[in-house]
């Protein structure tokens, strides 16, 4: 019987987790408003300037909804519409820089952030929030949940690695890997230029270094330490 109280319980829970809106990493308080009345994003939603320096951030968001929504949203310091997205700032006092609150309602969207990096945290959460569409569809609409998040990171340090020493990745990956990396809430990229298998950032003083340095004749083949190699050239460089 306490075994299955202890199933039943654990399913409850799983259940609830479920039910809630799927963000990662998952914020540190989240609440329904309601969840029978989402707020509706469309072409005709304005996002509102209230805390200054804002643009950037205003210009990714719009960009993210051109490109899976086609959306162009107008950006505006006032209004008197309710049909929304503000984004302010407000003091948080969260142990680390980038912490933000975000409260969607059916009439609009206010998102704060303690700082222009809070503020982008939260643009983050949000474009986690909306239906996924699939790039260059127009979609009439895009419901989201009305919720209240307050949210801020855990640790300061908040990085990935990606080795491009041995293997080269081209600039368009690069890019993408960074904004899978904010879009995760990473504030931090670390960029694995120069080993013995390849040396992958120009120095114009060292040319050497990329026009030798950024190749190789071959790469074993097998698991190291290999049973041959393939004698294929074998590298690239990012230019400055």
């Amino acid at each position: 019987m306490r075994i299955l109280t202890s199933l039943i319980s654990l399913l409850f829970a799983v259940s609830l987790v479920a039910q809630e809106p799927n963000i990662i990493p998952r914020p540190e308080n989240l609440k329904w408003i309601n969840k029978e009345k989402p707020f509706t994003l469309s072409s005709s939603t304005v996002i509102v300037l209230e805390g200054s320096n804002l643009e950037k951030t205003a210009a990714y968001l719009n960009a993210y909804l051109k490109k899976y929504f086609q959306y162009n949203l107008k950006v505006v310091k006032r209004t008197s519409s309710a049909n929304v997205i503000r984004l302010n700032y407000e003091r948080m006092d969260h142990k680390h820089a980038g912490a933000y609150m975000l409260r969607i309602d059916d009439k609009g969207i206010y998102l704060a952030g303690d700082n222009e990096e809070g503020v982008f945290n939260g643009v983050q959460t949000l474009i986690q929030l909306l239906p996924v569409s699939e790039a260059g569809k127009i979609a009439a609409k895009a419901d989201i949940p009305s919720v209240y998040i307050s949210d801020g990171p855990r640790f300061g340090y908040r990085g990935m690695h990606l080795d491009v020493a041995r293997h080269f990745f081209p600039v368009d990956f690069i890019k993408k890997y960074i904004d899978y990396l904010a879009l995760h809430k990473l504030n931090t990229f670390h960029w694995h230029l120069t080993d013995d298998q390849g040396w992958r950032i120009e120095i114009k003083k060292y040319p050497q270094l990329t026009t030798v340095g950024g190749w190789r004749n071959g790469t074993i083949t097998g698991r190291y330490p290999g049973n041959g190699n393939d004698k294929q050239r074998y590298g690239g460089f990012y230019t400055q």
